[in-house]
């Protein structure tokens, strides 16, 4: 089921097949859609119209595209379709979206005040690296400490902690646009290791390119205070359009448990064009 996801995860613009992922799955397409919605908690073609739709939001917000050329995106053949799934998903319309700089929730659209945040990023070519990840869903907060333990727990099992090595937080959703139970966090650690029989981990590939590289300093406690200065505030005053990656975080201090918030250090990666 991990590599099902990740196969739509990556190929979202793409129709499902679900012959071939059942096949992946060495299922019958029966059998394969009940376990994928008892693993996911949502249907296949249900999950995909989710992601596509919460990405759409990003789209509207900081993209310069059309609201009909997101809808095309997100695979609506007209723009009234696509309004009508906005509004049953997120209680607004596209319009309201891109009129007013919003902060999106599942129940309500408030305005975006501004943030005592001020931080200039380094624009960075950053080269695709193969980790070993654990994933967690639920508020970051709960997802995040149980990703980390699962990846963690193996690391420092096998020996495999040497100097040197990073460790990746994968923040695939926005809180204030997907529900808390459907967040998605990768705790990833860029190590090479046999995980045939783990499970819980499985290999991925944090892409490379073009990002935005912020420094955090601080508790993790006050990342949403970051995110919200990058993209309310920095992003729409400057030239660069988002790619459609996740942004992700590496975690400088070594033993966050040991260290005084006030003294964690985190890269924060914003993936742009």
């Amino acid at each position: 089921m991990n590599k099902i996801v990740e196969v739509i995860e990556h190929n979202l613009d793409s129709e499902i097949d679900c012959n071939k992922l059942a096949e992946i799955s060495c299922y019958s397409r029966f059998h394969f859609h009940r376990l994928f919605y008892s693993y996911v908690g949502e249907g296949v073609y249900a999950y995909r119209k989710r992601l596509l739709l919460e990405r759409s939001i990003k789209h509207l917000l900081y993209s310069d595209d059309s609201i009909i050329d997101i809808a095309y995106k997100c695979g609506y053949g007209n723009q009234a379709s696509f309004n009508k799934a906005i509004r049953k998903q997120f209680s607004f319309t596209p319009s309201q979206v891109r009129k007013q700089m919003v902060s999106v929730d599942t129940n309500r659209v408030k305005l975006i005040r501004k943030r005592c945040v001020d931080m200039k990023p380094e624009i960075i070519k950053f080269e695709e690296t193969n980790v070993i990840s654990a994933r967690a869903y639920g508020a970051y907060a709960r997802a995040a400490p149980e990703a980390w333990s699962q990846v963690m727990k193996f690391a420092y099992s096998n020996r495999l902690m040497k100097k040197g090595v990073r460790m990746f937080g994968i923040s695939h959703d926005d809180p204030n646009v997907t529900e808390p139970e459907n967040i998605r966090y990768d705790a990833c650690i860029d190590i090479e290791a046999n995980i045939a029989k783990e499970v819980n981990l499985r290999k991925l590939t944090v892409s490379g390119g073009k990002y935005a590289k912020f420094l955090h300093k601080g508790a993790y406690e006050n990342f949403q205070e970051t995110y919200a200065f990058i993209f309310n505030e920095w992003l729409p005053e400057n030239s660069h359009k988002l790619r459609d990656e996740p942004c992700f975080e590496i975690y400088l201090n070594k033993d966050p448990g040991r260290t005084k918030p006030e003294n964690l250090k985190t890269e924060i990666y914003i993936p742009i064009e």
